[in-house]
């Protein structure tokens, strides 16, 4: 099986890691200096493949940018100990569908759980809202991807884009609602 970059194999392959020859293969990685092919929306036959380093780099700092702007803020908030409201000190009003049909929406707590996993509180983050917590942890592992992407210019996308499939979606979609589901029992008082 030829590599990209048309190497045979490991010995081949620039600095004759295995691994990097087994993610080119697999999951169709290749270090971004050596992309040969167009890159977004190039016309057939266009070679825009010196362009992606670049917008690599600066998609890189953007994500890590917008991560670290999330952490940040939820290191400037205390956490409300309601579970709920912590975006007021934000100057946003409270939530809607609270105040009218006394039902949290998908996304109360969310702020709080932010706010409680920065500080380490990992339970509290949890009964706040449990997508909440992922999130964060999200938020951080971008902050990690993206300074990495913008330090060396190929970062996860390629590995994501080929990985993400329905299951991916799916799961998502169950946690969202489990983690509702969740916090409507909060608010009413089960657990």
């Amino acid at each position: 099986m030829t590599a990209p970059g048309g190497w045979q194999d490991a010995a081949e392959w620039p600095g004759s890691l295995p691994g990097d020859l087994l993610m080119g293969t697999v999951f169709g990685m290749v270090p971004a200096d050596d992309i040969t092919e167009p890159v977004g929306n190039s016309f057939p036959g266009e070679d825009r493949s010196a362009e992606w380093p670049t917008h690599a780099r600066w998609f890189g700092v953007l994500i890590a940018a917008l991560g670290l702007g999330l952490l940040v803020t939820a290191v400037a908030l205390p956490p409300a100990s309601a579970g709920l409201g912590t975006h007021k000190q934000l100057g946003l009003p409270s939530c809607n569908w609270i105040t009218t049909m006394d039902l949290p929406c998908p996304t109360c707590g969310m702020t709080t759980a932010f706010s409680h996993t920065v500080r380490g509180e990992w339970p509290s983050a949890f009964r706040a809202q449990p997508m909440g917590l992922l999130l964060c942890l999200v938020a951080a592992m971008a902050v990690i991807g993206g300074t990495w992407t913008a330090l060396v210019g190929n970062g996860p996308g390629r590995l994501i884009a080929t990985s993400w499939n329905r299951w991916w979606t799916w799961t998502l979609v169950i946690l969202v609602v489990a983690a509702w589901g969740w916090k409507i029992a909060v608010y009413r008082g089960v657990f």
